[in-house]
């Protein structure tokens, strides 16, 4: 990436943007500094000139998709009569949302159901907190109580009223996200996270939990004790 915008800007060609599809928060201003970086070790001018002219949007991107099994690629063998060992499965639901700050245009994404916004970290946040937080709360507690999938998790009234109180009483309040209807957003999660034929296991989302709690869950229980909540 240095390279290309070193040629461009020794020709005077016009910059690109710089657009991270990473599964990380806040990955714009991580590849941005990545860059900066790399590139002020090689000549500051050129660092200053990629600040400057050089755009790092934010996106956000969702959709569950488990780690492949043998049983999932067989399946999907059987299903395409063909055999990929790379093969994955993944539900039904996708979402992509980019932040709108690009330096010479961009494609008519929204035709592709992309949503562009103006700040995505309102999204992440959103994401993070209300699914993913609940999608670890169901992992940690699930597999103790043995269940091996979400999906069977949510077969359980005790587990599945859990989340959705998590969801909405804890995490909810929290997120300030004009046009969306966070109750409706619950009630979606509930529904994808009971999808049987998703096969997402209880100890791979728990993996690493150490990393994921801070997003997850203690960003919201700092947001409650910054307001007094009890």
């Amino acid at each position: 990436l240095v390279e290309a915008l070193a040629r461009r800007r020794q020709r005077k060609l016009r910059p690109f943007t710089v657009l991270s599809c990473d599964n990380i928060p806040d990955n714009g201003h991580v590849v941005k500094n990545a860059v900066l970086g790399m590139a002020e070790k090689r000549d500051p001018e050129l660092a200053q000139w990629i600040a400057e002219h050089v755009s790092f949007p934010g996106t956000m991107v969702d959709r569950i998709v488990p780690a492949a099994t043998d049983e999932s690629l067989a399946e999907i063998s059987a299903t395409l009569g063909v055999e990929d060992p790379c093969a994955i499965s993944c539900e039904p639901f996708i979402q992509w949302v980019i932040e709108d700050n690009f330096v010479a245009g961009r494609p008519d994404w929204e035709t592709a159901g992309v949503q562009m916004t103006d700040d995505v970290l309102p999204w992440e946040q959103m994401k993070l907190r209300m699914l993913n937080g609940s999608h670890s709360f169901l992992a940690w507690l699930g597999y103790l109580a043995g269940h091996a999938h979400i999906s069977d998790c949510m077969q359980d009234p005790i587990f599945r009223s859990a989340a959705y109180r998590l969801m909405l009483d804890e995490q909810a309040p929290t997120l300030s996200i004009q046009g969306v209807d966070l109750t409706a957003y619950a009630d979606s999660l509930i529904e994808r996270f009971s999808n049987p034929a998703l096969k997402h296991r209880t100890w791979q989302i728990a993996m690493d939990g150490s990393q994921k709690l801070p997003q997850r869950m203690l960003e919201g229980i700092r947001v409650h004790l910054a307001r007094g909540s009890r």
